[in-house]
Formats: C-alpha cells, structure tokens, sequence
C-alpha cells in the first residue's frame, strides 16, 4: 500500500495565532484539508493517516467521521516532538514492511499530485527519497550564530520539502537504531535514515516553489491568492 501519512502536531509557535496554523481556516477550509484533498484525489495513494496533538484529536476525529476524505483510515496522537509523530506512524503500519510511507507536512498544503507521482515512482529504484529544490540563496554556516564559519557552494544546496517517501521496513529499522541511541537528535526522517543507515541512497525528487512551507502569518495571505488564483 502507499500511505500518505500528514504530520499535524505542531504547535506553529512562529505563527503567533492561538490555533495551529494547519488548523486555520482560509477560504473556507482548514489548511490541512488541501493536502488531505490532494492525496484523496491522488489514484495511487491507498489510505490516509493524520498524526496529531491530543488537544485536536477530537477536531481531526470529526472531520475524518464526515467521510469527506474516504481514504482517511487512521488519527494517530504524535508527541512533542516531529520524529515522535513519525514514529507514531511507523508503530502503526510496521506489520507491513513493504508499504510505502509518504510523510508530509500538514503545513504544506500545495503539495502537488505530479511530485506525489514522481515519488511514488522513485521507490521503484531506492527505499527513500525526499523532495527538494535547488538552493535559489547563498547559505551560510555559523557554529556560534554570530560569525560566519563557512559559505557552501549553493550548487550542491537543496532547500527539502515533504513529502518524505521510504518502504516502512528502512524507515523502521532507521528508528529502531536511533532509539537506541542517546544522542538521537533528528531534524526529519530522512536525516535519520541518512545518520543509521549509511549505505541506503535517498534519492533526490524535484519539488516545486509552489509546494512552500507556511510558517508566519503573511504566508497565510500567500495562500489564500494562490488559491484563489488555481
């Protein structure tokens, strides 16, 4: 099966609003729900899973009991922290190593069938993969945030989107070795499987400016033109 599971934990502490910004209503939908809408619509995507907070598990029960989105099987309570929330998925589906998971932020509503396709079809070659696009900024590196160490050469930069595609069983056995692990610390899950297992390749998909991370309250205005635009 391929799983698309949505990541909508987060606090958006950033945002500076009460309500979780994948929780906000623009142009009549929550944020979350055109992503949700995207992966129903999208024919080889097989079941829906959302992880969340306890506070909004009953908001997201609701909403997937209206049976707008058919394929949504599952709400999974996530943690505090994001790789707790995938880690939630992956104890979920973990009876079936061969499935594939595609990890999306909730926060990223215009995620696009084509680059749901493009990945889906990467796992044909690799048991990861990850969206990204070319770095359009110089990045700099800072080890004491005041002085700069380091100026990458933007060629070889990627900004990472979502989703995240692995076959459940690497994305399991990535974990497996990072709990053990005192000083496990992850960013995203592709970060743990690069860290534990070395040897697996995580294929580069391209994504699309579109598909952007909405973050502060101006990227909420952002979206509602985009929408209104589509």
């Amino acid at each position: 099966m391929n799983i698309a599971v949505i990541l909508a934990a987060g606090s958006g502490t950033r945002m500076g609003l009460e309500t979780p910004k994948q929780f906000v209503e623009v142009n009549g939908k929550l944020v979350i729900e055109y992503s949700l809408a995207t992966f129903q619509a999208h024919p080889d995507i097989d079941e829906i899973a959302v992880v969340t907070s306890e506070a909004y598990l009953p908001l997201m029960n609701k909403l997937r009991n209206s049976g707008v989105y058919s394929k949504w099987k599952n709400v999974l309570r996530g943690g505090a922290e994001r790789y707790q929330s995938s880690l939630a998925a992956i104890q979920a589906y973990e009876d079936n190593p061969d499935d594939i998971l595609l990890i999306h932020d909730a926060a990223r509503p215009l995620i696009s069938a084509a680059v749901i396709t493009k990945m889906i079809e990467s796992l044909k070659q690799s048991n990861a993969a990850v969206v990204a696009i070319p770095a359009s900024d110089t990045v700099l590196q800072s080890f004491d945030n005041q002085h700069i160490a380091d100026i990458p050469p933007r060629k070889n930069l990627y900004y990472a989107q979502t989703p995240q595609a692995f076959r459940l069983g690497t994305l399991k056995r990535a974990f497996d070795l990072g709990m053990n692990d005192a000083n496990f610390s992850p960013t995203d899950d592709s970060g743990v499987v690069l860290r534990y297992l070395p040897e697996e390749p995580i294929v580069i998909v391209e994504g699309e400016s579109v598909n952007r991370k909405i973050t502060y309250q101006d990227d909420l205005l952002w979206l509602a033109s985009q929408i209104q635009n589509s």
